[in-house]
């Protein structure tokens, strides 16, 4: 391990990868060797903003998706409204509604199919409780119902063509034709997801069943169960490397998880990594290093502000990080705040205000 230099600082970031350029608290920016150079247009690579501009949504960018309507409202979205229909219609690209605004509700095209809530019936339940039941189907490009409306709740397709949906009897998925895919019937499935993941998370209806229970992977490009519910949550950065929370195992109860790594086949990986406690695991980069960290926990008296509960006493938690090698030992020891990969085996690694830029050397790996 090389140390390249050492600036005040909380917070740092590469702002230009070819020429090393490093950028501190948004405020100064250094080169390799901890000269300070004058800021240029272009240095800080500001994620887009796709608020404006809705033909720019991540599926069109990052998957390839080139939809030819989007769905916009006319009215702001309430909590309750009255009315039986919404003002939810589709727009093309010169700005014309292709489809007349009429739904209550209206997700975005994927896989040239969008799930749309045709009314809102409200009703009252036996001891005077107001509630609305939802009527979730699915249109094509042209407002022609593909899928009926018998869905409570209907999200976006998946690149796998295949979509959550809820009724009366649970969630389960269907296919681009509304078939239910077998075996997920009566499945407490995850909608939060994005067009290009491939595994939804899921649990068995628990009858007390609460925020902590395990959950379990399904794969929607196999139509399988890929993982048992056994864990506290993942996430899927690829296919291949699917960062699993394993909840529950630490001295702390829930909140001192444990990190680590699958493939789409359920294999684990990085086995250099498991089983040593780490919190946080990040990926390992080409040399096979990684950032990791634990919580240190640290008991409180009196009243603090912020901390957390376990067994009916208070504690700090502080994250402390590291990196770890594929040899099986640490290359940076556990005591920093935080450590920022900035480019190939170049970190950034902040302790008490103060910024240490250090070289991981093939030597160290």
């Amino acid at each position: 391990m090389k140390v390249l230099f050492s600036k005040p600082g909380k917070s740092v970031i590469c702002a230009d990868e070819d020429r090393l350029i490093f950028n501190f608290d948004d405020e100064f920016y250094y080169d390799i060797n901890g000269l300070q150079v004058p800021a240029e247009e272009g240095f800080q690579d500001c994620d887009y903003d796709y608020s404006n501009d809705p033909w720019e949504s991540y599926w069109i960018e990052d998957e390839g998706i080139e939809e030819k309507l989007v769905s916009e409202s006319v009215i702001g979205v309430k909590e309750e409204i009255d009315d039986i229909f919404g003002k939810f219609g589709f727009k093309n690209r010169a700005g014309e509604f292709v489809i007349e605004p009429q739904y209550a509700f209206a997700h975005e095209f994927t896989c040239g199919l969008a799930a749309v809530n045709l009314n809102r019936t409200w009703y009252r339940t036996k001891d005077g409780r107001r509630f609305y039941e939802n009527h979730f189907g699915y249109i094509n490009e042209r407002g022609e119902t593909v899928i009926p409306f018998a869905y409570d709740e209907a999200w976006p397709f998946n690149k796998y063509r295949v979509a959550v949906v809820e009724d009366r009897q649970g969630s389960h998925l269907i296919d681009i034709a509304g078939n239910i895919i077998p075996g997920t019937e009566g499945l407490n499935i995850s909608h939060y997801y994005d067009y290009d993941d491939r595994f939804f998370e899921f649990t068995y209806p628990y009858e007390d069943c609460t925020e902590e229970c395990p959950v379990g992977m399904y794969d929607t490009k196999e139509r399988k169960i890929l993982l048992e519910p056994s864990v506290g949550g993942f996430i899927e950065w690829s296919e291949d490397n699917i960062l699993v929370y394993d909840r529950g195992e630490g001295k702390f109860g829930p909140i001192d998880f444990t990190q680590y790594w699958l493939n789409s086949k359920g294999e684990k990986l990085y086995p250099w990594l498991v089983g040593k406690g780490f919190r946080i695991v990040g990926r390992p980069n080409k040399s096979q290093v990684s950032i990791v960290s634990v919580s240190q926990y640290t008991e409180l008296s009196g009243n603090p502000s912020s901390y957390v509960l376990h067994n009916g006493k208070k504690y700090k938690r502080v994250s402390l990080y590291g990196i770890y090698s594929s040899k099986g030992c640490f290359i940076v020891p556990m005591e920093f705040e935080k450590i920022t990969e900035l480019s190939d085996n170049i970190f950034g690694c902040v302790k008490q205000g103060v910024i240490t830029v250090i070289q991981v050397e093939n030597s160290d790996c």
